[in-house]
């Protein structure tokens, strides 16, 4: 049985996952995520439909920033995909390039079996990058 390698790259809006083969076969992207929410800044998310602000609010319970429930929703989002993943026996090893803190986020939410898989995490956001150009990083940077 041959181990297969997955690299996982990502940040609050948007999640890729490679199927790492052999040395120099290409990587192949076998899923990804878009979480557009994400990409708002927190001034956006505060707004009624009636484009009043949020802030200033007197009285209220303390809200959640906007920002940190979205960046949760999207990590619980990936870590059930990357659990599925799993299921499928798409990948035997996770290496995860995060942007922070959706790193830590995602991290909190990974299922007792896909941490078992997980060899290392990199605080360092590769999403903007094609698949080439990731894998090459990766040889060049962090491959064992």
């Amino acid at each position: 049985m041959v181990s297969r390698n997955a690299v996982l790259v990502a940040n609050s809006s948007v999640a890729r996952l490679f199927d790492c083969g052999p040395l120099h076969q290409p990587w192949v992207e076998t899923q990804d995520w878009w979480h557009a929410e994400g990409r708002q800044h927190a001034g956006d998310q505060e707004r009624t439909p009636h484009g009043h602000s949020l802030s200033g609010r007197t009285g209220l319970a303390p809200h959640t920033d906007t920002r940190q429930r979205e960046r949760a929703a999207f990590a619980r989002d990936v870590a059930a995909g990357l659990q599925q993943a799993l299921i499928s026996d798409r990948w035997h090893t996770l290496e995860v390039f995060a942007s922070n803190p959706f790193l830590g986020e995602l991290l909190a939410h990974l299922s007792p079996a896909v941490a078992q898989t997980l060899r290392r995490t990199h605080p360092l956001d590769l999403t903007a990058l094609s698949p080439l150009e990731i894998q090459k990083r990766w040889n060049k940077e962090f491959r064992i």
